[in-house]
């Protein structure tokens, strides 16, 4: 951005221009001649060059005008104001009387406000205050200097009439014509550091105007009279010529600076937009992140209290099942660590010992085979032809992580019937080929090219929100070695991932290198494996809370919170929570937000449109801790917004207030339904009260109550207080208090016992 100008350059502008007015406006008054040529002839060559230069100049005005009305800039004002200086110079040039003469008091005038705006300009053009503070001081210090001088110039020729003192105020101001020169081609030049093409433009542009008014300037001297026909050649053929030149070559550095702005303002909008795309991607990420940390966390937390409270037994094999959860949880957690610090790390190229590949396969193969049998998956090993035993040079570290990634989404992602199959074959160009080819729910095409970014999300109806580490981790890996990993994939058949390892790392096995283990098994391994329990089953006459939330643990361990206290149902997903509810009574629902295919969010609208007649209350429990997602929660229609990790006294008192606060409107309402079936059988058993009622409904329809203070007046007269009223009407006291004034306002009463006067009188 441009440097701002201080206030004291803005008040010598207004002075200016006040001075322009004052010298300008008397002449305007009607002459005999207006328009007087300066030449004897109009088709002289000096009268045709000025009016050509005219025009130039005149063109450029309005050019610039229009830019300065529409694009606002304080650079286009003031090259703006420059044009108009510059034109009417030209004009009294061209002509000796154009509607007013140009007196040497008024050229004095539009010359100094011309040095004035020409330093405003640079100021703006070379942002000078951002790359040269000292030289903008000293510009802004000579604009005071030339105002001040230039209004003692004016004031004293007016006030004195003394022939020495104009003498002396007019070589002065000559003197002033050099100092500013030498001025603008210092400023110029001392630019060209910072911005060389729009300095050398006006260096330029400068340079033959400021030697015509330089030599003119002269004329103060008495050596220049002898060269006073040279001093008049120069201003009558090369002045015009000058000063169109000097307007293009500005307009074409104005321009220019302009477009240089404009882009840079176009790159910082860009930059900002990718800025705040990152932002967000980073914030989605952390959100994720947050959610498969807080998670285990949450449980290995909770678990670990029950431990201590002793609710598993006095020995450590009761807790066998605890200790196990607690052991998974915190290998989930080492992984997800152990990722992020790998994102981190480029991989070493030089490996001390090549990896056995098809050893390796097998054994990894081998660790994942018993959850792909209980998943009902077949897992499966393709070779393809090697003439001599292969052998990576890749860490083994690197090679599980890259392999057992792809597995575990695998796993993750094929149904129960389908198969995973791992092939390993050479290629062509010497290398080697990795695929692990599955039968799964696949990738849409829309997501494909940005599965593997690091902080993607890729939320889809078929696939569930993830944190976006472990293929960005793969691809990370195989980049470290020169290798790439490709993507196949095909929405409701299957995807292929091939890893793609370059000559260089494939060698022929010798007899001692052997693997020996694969060490990062568990660490994958424990996303298969959870507590289970059969939570359908409990006492009938205790309220029913259902569970919804994905994580297998998780649900145990809130099973194991609630399950002294409620009846509990637990859920995998939003879809099987919806079946129970079908087939169920629910008192509350405790849901997680995050879920697969349908997240916390859409099963809330659905369970608001399913049960309206009756609702039932709604907990949000999950790990998004942001304000912006409970207040969007709350506004849904969440009860509460509760994350994780959480205390279970916490969970229990909310789930105790919310049960009990139902049960308190349901009773009200229950005795809202006796009291009106009370008043209708006293109505019945006598009739003088219906007819009472009748009249009061009649006064009510006449005076046009609505139904609810009509509700509220028929109370009134039967002598019940507000109190009584807001009980008998599940109304608030305010909302009792609202009625009543309305009632007052339209029966036209400032009381109870006037409208009960008015009442019974009109009856």
């Amino acid at each position: 951005m441009t440097p701002p100008v201080s206030r004291k350059l803005f008040s010598a502008k207004r002075v200016f221009l006040g001075c322009l007015l004052f010298a300008f406006v008397p002449s305007l008054l009607p002459a005999a001649d207006l328009i007087v040529a300066k030449y004897a002839s109009t088709d002289s060559v000096a009268f045709v060059i000025g009016i050509l230069a005219l025009g130039v100049l005149f063109g450029l005005l309005c050019y610039t005008l229009f830019l300065a009305i529409s694009t606002k800039e304080p650079l286009f004002l003031y090259f703006c104001i420059i044009m108009a200086l510059l034109a009417i110079l030209q004009t009294f040039s061209t002509y000796d009387r154009f509607f007013f003469h140009l007196t040497y008091n008024r050229v004095t005038l539009v010359t100094h406000t011309l040095f004035i705006t020409f330093l405003l300009f640079f100021e703006q053009l070379f942002a000078i205050a951002e790359h040269d503070r000292r030289l903008s001081s000293f510009n802004k210090t000579s604009i005071l200097v030339i105002a001040g001088y230039t209004i003692l110039f004016l004031v004293l020729k007016q006030i004195f009439a003394s022939p020495v003192l104009h003498a002396l105020l007019n070589f002065i101001r000559e003197l002033f014509v050099f100092y500013t020169n030498a001025l603008f081609l210092y400023t110029i030049i001392r630019s060209r550091k910072w911005m060389h093409k729009e300095a050398l433009l006006l260096l330029i542009a400068f340079i033959p105007p400021a030697f015509v008014t330089s030599v003119n300037a002269l004329s103060i001297f008495p050596f220049m009279r002898s060269h006073q026909a040279f001093s008049q050649f120069l201003m009558q053929y090369n002045q015009p010529i000058g000063l169109s030149l000097q307007a293009i070559l500005f307009s074409l550095a104005t321009a220019n600076r302009y477009n240089h702005l404009r882009d840079e303002e176009q790159a910082s909008k860009q930059k900002q937009e990718e800025l705040e795309r990152i932002t967000n991607a980073r914030t989605q990420f952390f959100l994720s992140m947050s959610h498969e940390t807080r998670t285990p966390l949450t449980i290995i937390l909770g678990l670990v209290r029950q431990l201590r409270q002793g609710s598993y037994g006095p020995s450590l094999k009761s807790a066998d099942a605890v200790l196990q959860a607690i052991e998974r949880n915190s290998l989930t957690l080492l992984r997800l660590v152990n990722q992020l610090l790998r994102l981190e790390h480029t991989p070493s190229p030089k490996i001390a010992k090549p990896l056995a590949l098809l050893a390796t396969i097998r054994l990894i193969i081998s660790e994942f085979e018993p959850i792909a049998h209980e998943r009902g998956l077949a897992l499966s090993l393709e070779e393809g032809r090697f003439g001599l035993p292969p052998a990576l040079l890749v860490g083994q570290d690197d090679f599980e992580s890259l392999l057992m990634n792809l597995l575990s989404n695998a796993l993750k992602y094929t149904r129960s019937g389908g198969t995973i199959t791992v092939k390993v074959f050479p290629n062509e160009q010497g290398g080697l080929l990795l695929s692990v080819v599955d039968t799964g729910i696949g990738i849409p095409n829309e997501e494909q090219s940005r599965i593997f970014e690091q902080f993607a999300i890729i939320a889809d109806e078929k696939v569930s929100l993830q944190t976006g580490l472990g293929l960005p981790l793969v691809r990370h890996i195989m980049r470290g070695y020169g290798g790439e990993v490709l993507l196949e994939s095909c929405e409701g058949k299957g995807s292929t991932f091939t890893l793609v390892f370059p000559p260089s790392l494939v060698e022929v096995l010798h007899a001692e290198d052997q693997s020996s283990s694969a060490t990062l098994a568990p660490l994958f391994l424990s996303d298969f494996s959870h507590l289970h329990v059969d939570a359908q089953d409990g006492a009938t006459d205790l309220p029913t809370v259902l569970v919804v939330e994905d994580h297998a643990d998780l649900r145990w361990y809130i099973h194991s919170i609630l399950a002294q206290h409620y009846r509990v149902l637990l859920a995998e997903d939003a879809s099987e929570g919806l079946a129970l509810l079908k087939d169920e009574h629910v008192d509350l629902i405790i849901c997680d937000v995050m879920m697969p295919r349908m997240d916390g969010h859409a099963f809330l609208k659905e369970v608001k449109i399913r049960f309206r007649e009756a609702p039932i209350p709604l907990i949000f429990l999950t790990a998004r801790d942001s304000v912006e997602e409970k207040i969007d929660s709350l506004r849904e229609g969440a009860i509460r917004y509760l994350t994780k990790p959480f205390r279970p006294e916490v969970l229990l008192a909310i789930i105790e207030s919310v049960l009990s606060h139902d049960k308190e409107l349901l009773g009200s309402r229950i005795e809202h339904v006796r009291n009106g079936l009370a008043a209708v059988l006293e109505e019945m058993e006598n009739p003088e009260r219906k007819s009472d009622s009748f009249a009061v409904r009649q006064f009510a329809r006449q005076k046009e109550l609505s139904h609810r203070e009509t509700e509220v007046l028929l109370l009134i007269a039967k002598g019940l207080s507000d109190k009584e009223i807001g009980a008998q009407l599940s109304l608030s006291p305010k909302t009792v208090a609202n009625h009543n004034r309305a009632i007052y306002t339209k029966c036209e009463v400032s009381g109870r016992y006037e409208l009960l006067s008015k009442l019974y009188g009109s009856s």
